[in-house]
C-alpha cells in the first residue's frame, strides 16, 4: 500500500498491490471510519472497484474486491 499522509496519517491511498501486481487508484469513491478503522471504496487503473482497509490496532492493509471491471 502506497498513501499519502498530509495533515493525518494515510489521507488516501494512491496504489495498492492486488494479485501480485501494483494498481493505481483512479478514484476514491467513498471513505469512513470508525475507532479502529480507515475505510476506502476506490476505483483502480484495473476499472474494477476496491475496498480498502486500514486496521489501525495491527497497522495492517486489507484490500478486497468490491465490484466487477466496468
Amino acid at each position: 500500500m502506497e498513501t499519502y499522509s498530509g495533515s493525518r496519517l494515510h489521507e488516501h491511498p494512491r496504489r495498492f498491490t492486488w494479485e501480485d501486481r501494483w494498481l493505481e487508484v483512479s478514484r476514491i469513491l467513498n471513505r469512513w471510519r470508525d475507532p479502529d478503522h480507515l475505510y476506502f471504496k476506490v476505483r483502480a487503473a484495473d476499472g474494477r472497484t476496491y475496498l480498502l482497509i486500514y486496521h489501525c490496532r495491527r497497522d495492517a492493509w486489507e484490500a478486497q474486491i468490491s465490484g466487477a471491471a466496468e
